[in-house]
């Protein structure tokens, strides 16, 4: 996957959209949209997520 590719992914969950910042070799970091208030509060927008959650959509 590139970066700035918008992806979709699960967390507690629930689906969320994002779009990739940084790949890493099992994951990416990723800038969420939408974030909830608890993403906010611990992640300040940006998660590293695991590519087993992801897909592009």
């Amino acid at each position: 996957m590139n970066n700035q590719e918008i992806i979709h992914f699960v967390w507690e969950d629930n689906e969320y959209e994002g779009i990739i910042e940084k790949e890493y070799e099992y994951s990416f970091l990723i800038h969420v949209h939408n974030p909830t208030a608890e993403m906010v509060a611990k992640y300040t927008n940006r998660m590293i997520v695991s590519k087993k959650v992801c897909r592009t959509k």
